[in-house]
């Protein structure tokens, strides 16, 4: 059944002091400082005036299909039959992972824990983390990605949106399972995602103390998706170059082959859905297809809202080119549009924060998109308690002092209240009877 609503506030306070305990080292990388704004009013409102908020946000799904197979495939993994793979392409909220990392646990609770899913193992922004999984890296790597000034429109980036490269033996990625957290102590399968080509370089692969040597070698250019079965359990897996070539490094893999659930969370500070047609279609649908997602998540708008150019119906037609592109990569799955969170002009002389115009313009044009194309939306503004409820969330601490970004307790509501509006409808599978 769907959480009530009556009941998240607890249920967030009860996850808030669990993770607390139990997951205080899953970001292994500090939290990203805020960055300098106005001082907020003084504090006026606590987070439990904003859980108590009216707030009204089930997904718009004209349609009633939107989330059919995200519900049947979550069906199957609370039965124990199957997995469900979730997957989140976004911006700055997104790249955090702390809300997408709340649903990857509550859905980990609902079904089991088949491991982290796929990752972007170099920090190549602050804002960037993986919760329930340890991942470090050296600096030096060459990342590759689409940048607004780009002279190559269309780019080889990978399932990410990012890609690394580097001949160096001096650099490197260790990722490991966690010791003490809730989720992510597991995995017994790991898998590196490269370019192949006649030029590329191998890589050292060192797995629980235990080297290995993968050779990237090939005739012809191609996507390699190099998998390596592991004993299902702790592990400390670190590569990198042996130096006799470039290796072009997509991303890698993580997880456990049983039932339960995996959340794929991708996502790129500062970008806009048009970021997806800058992504070299025929390898982005080669590795979407084999993440094989039953849910397609694109979190973004929040910078949108903030633009001046270009014109909202500009924006409609590189929504539909993106969400074609979506049922094209992933036909069978669900689909789900997820608009910008609220997000104010900045003070002005007199210190108060208008609404952006194209806030209500960008919300409503995504909305109409996504019913286009049998697509789920969620309106976030709505969701935090409609336009101007920013300042309410910067008061209670559940938003950060640049009144964009949330804070870690604020992601934390905002996804309890998204996971609410997800299984509304979902009917879980009936329990065998008594013998």
């Amino acid at each position: 059944m769907s959480p009530s609503r009556s009941s998240l506030g607890r249920r967030v306070l009860r996850w808030l002091a669990l993770t607390a305990a139990l997951c205080a080292a899953a970001p292994v990388w500090a939290a990203e400082p805020a960055p300098e704004a106005a001082a907020p009013p003084p504090a006026a409102v606590t987070p439990g005036d904003i859980e108590r908020d009216p707030w009204q946000a089930p997904i718009h799904d004209p349609s009633a299909t939107a989330m059919r197979a995200f519900h049947r495939a979550l069906a199957q993994a609370e039965a124990g039959k199957a997995q469900l793979r979730v997957a989140f392409w976004g911006a700055s909220h997104t790249a955090a992972d702390f809300w997408t990392g709340h649903i990857r646990r509550q859905l980990q609770a609902r079904t089991a824990d088949a491991g982290h899913g796929y990752i972007l193992p170099v920090r190549w922004h602050l804002g960037l983390r993986h919760q329930d999984v340890n991942v470090r890296a050296s600096r030096d790597w060459t990342v590759h990605r689409h940048r607004q000034l780009d002279p190559v429109p269309v780019g080889d980036f990978g399932y990410g949106g990012v890609a690394f490269s580097s001949n160096d033996p001096s650099s490197f990625v260790s990722i490991s399972t966690c010791t003490e957290n809730v989720c992510g102590r597991k995995a017994d399968r790991f898998e590196l995602w490269v370019r192949r080509g006649p030029k590329a370089g191998s890589l050292r692969v060192v797995i629980d103390g235990k080297a290995r040597v993968v050779r990237t070698q090939a005739a012809e250019e191609a996507v390699g998706f190099e998998a390596i079965a592991l004993p299902d359990g702790a592990h400390e897996i670190e590569f990198r170059p042996v130096g006799d070539g470039e290796v072009y490094l997509y991303g890698v893999v993580f997880e456990r082959s049983g039932p339960g659930t995996v959340v794929d969370a991708m996502g790129i500070p500062g970008m806009r859905g048009a970021i997806w047609l800058n992504w070299r279609l025929d390898r982005f649908r080669e590795m979407v297809r084999r993440r094989a997602p039953h849910l397609v998540v694109l979190a973004y708008g929040t910078n949108a809202v903030g633009d001046d150019a270009p014109a909202i119906e500009a924006q409609r037609e590189a929504w539909r080119e993106v969400l074609l592109r979506a049922r094209a990569v992933a036909p069978g799955a669900s689909c789900l549009v997820i608009g910008p969170t609220d997000r104010p002009n900045k003070p002005d002389a007199g210190g108060v924060r208008a609404p952006r115009p194209r806030q209500n313009a960008v919300v409503q044009m995504q909305r109409e998109v996504a019913a286009e194309f049998g697509c789920g939306h969620w309106d976030a503004v709505a969701a935090m308690g409609g336009q101007g409820s920013m300042a309410r969330w910067v008061q209670a601490g559940l938003a950060r002092g640049d009144w964009v970004h949330l804070s870690e307790a604020g992601y934390t509501l905002l996804a309890e209240r998204l996971l609410d509006a997800m299984l509304r409808g979902y009917r879980p599978p009936a329990a065998p009877p008594a013998r």
